[in-house]
């Protein structure tokens, strides 16, 4: 059985003992392309730096070709492993043969000198990623992509036996970062060399791609061929907006198409929706509404809650309790005098406790009135009153019409085809 190029096992890491991913397990066999892709935030850098090492990880176990990566000494790890960032900045200018030479560094011997065979070497990656031409010119004049394949040309020529990408390719316009990738695909081709790499670009992902990794807040969410991973259903999910997932026609390759992240213009307008949100739940779908032309109103709201901050910097309507205060009768009578003249009533994914618990009173109220309420996902894990109340009002909600929403792109194709029962 051949040991595996990367292996993580249980692994949780991140910074200052504080977790950006959690107990992610998966390993990738020898001259696999594998790229990782997951909205902002979910971890894919970090997982790239856990795997070199530089970043000790908080817990489980992550081996480079059956080796620890944390008891490999820093030649041995150079030996195997190489990263080509998103971008390499140099406090000096540096000529293109200069900074593939770096490559070499973990290979000089006492004298410090490059070898012959160095040379040899790091000319061969200049010729194998076309930057032969300009080894005299100083980094800091190329152009994005010649950057990039000169950064390649170093890493080639440290001779790794994999090759971890950070985004390598997300500041290049899409003849570079073809060029970037077609370099890479030959070296994992023809080379053997494994490839991870992290991109934000699902289709040349999926292009070049023989496996994806999908995370979202940290977990591993789904592994396996492009065209297993990318489904629409799973992508909406974890990136919040529609896409449209079909065959490449050219290549047959997956290909993922965005629909319009808002619709259409003035698809709102004449529509009164209140919100009810509270610590900053409500900040996309009260911007989604603006932004859509819909008649937004919102509350009751704490004076200084961030969703109250958003609504007062776009102009809609609130009703206000004071500071760290429960909403008061004064307060909830004048939301409820808003909610009546609502076409539909969206309750955000907030957290609920004893003091804002009673804005769900103004969700049942709606629903009384046949107004059509949508309610975010999961109440029970927000509900943080004594008697559970939050989580009583949402099943009455449910029993009595409301829609469940779990994503924003979910939220207005309920909002568009107002599929209520009255």
């Amino acid at each position: 059985m051949s040991v595996a190029a990367l292996s993580f096992q249980g692994v949780s890491g991140g910074y200052r003992r504080v977790p950006v991913f959690k107990d992610l397990s998966f390993s990738i066999a020898a001259g696999t392309l594998c790229g990782v892709i997951g909205p902002n935030g979910c971890g894919k850098t970090t997982l790239i730096r856990a795997a070199t090492g530089l970043l000790p990880h908080i817990s489980g176990n992550i081996e480079l070709f059956g080796q620890d990566t944390l008891k490999l000494p820093a030649i041995q790890r150079a030996q195997r492993v190489g990263v080509v960032p998103q971008e390499l900045s140099t406090p000096m200018a540096f000529s293109v043969e200069a900074i593939v030479a770096m490559g070499r560094t973990h290979a000089l011997g006492r004298r410090g000198m490059l070898s012959a065979e160095d040379h040899r070497i790091v000319e061969q990656a200049m010729v194998y990623t076309d930057v032969m031409e300009m080894r005299k010119r100083p980094f800091p004049e190329l152009s994005g992509g010649e950057k990039q394949r000169t950064v390649i040309a170093m890493v080639l020529a440290q001779q790794p036996r994999m090759i971890l990408m950070d985004e390598a390719t997300s500041h290049l316009d899409i003849n570079h970062a073809l060029e970037v990738m077609q370099i890479v695909e030959r070296l994992n081709r023809e080379s053997g060399v494994t490839i991870l790499m992290v991109s934000h670009d699902l289709n040349i992902a999926a292009e070049f791609c023989d496996r994806l990794l999908l995370l979202d807040a940290g977990t591993l969410i789904a592994d396996g061929p492009p065209a297993e991973v990318l489904t629409a259903e799973r992508l909406r999910h974890v990136y919040h907006c529609d896409v449209q997932v079909q065959p490449n026609p050219i290549s047959g390759s997956v290909m993922v198409t965005p629909t319009p992240r808002l619709a259409p213009a003035h698809s709102g307008q004449g529509t009164r929706v209140h919100c009810i949100a509270g610590g900053g739940s409500g900040e996309e779908v009260l911007r989604r509404l603006h932004l859509c032309d819909y008649s937004v109103s919102c509350g009751v709201l704490n004076e200084g809650d961030s969703d109250s901050q958003t609504a007062h910097a776009l102009g809609i309507q609130t009703v206000l309790e004071q500071p760290f205060s429960a909403v008061s009768a004064e307060a909830f009578v004048a939301a409820e005098t808003i909610v009546r003249d609502a076409q539909a009533v969206v309750v955000c994914p907030t957290p609920f406790g004893p003091g804002n618990a009673v804005n769900l009173d103004l969700a049942l109220r709606a629903r009384e009135q046949s107004i059509p309420v949508f309610l975010a996902a999961g109440v029970t894990e927000r509900d943080y009153t004594p008697d559970r109340r939050a989580t009583k009002d949402a099943a009455r909600l449910i029993e009595q019409g409301a829609q469940e929403w779990d994503s924003v792109a979910d939220l207005f194709a309920l909002l568009q085809s107002r599929g209520t029962t009255a």
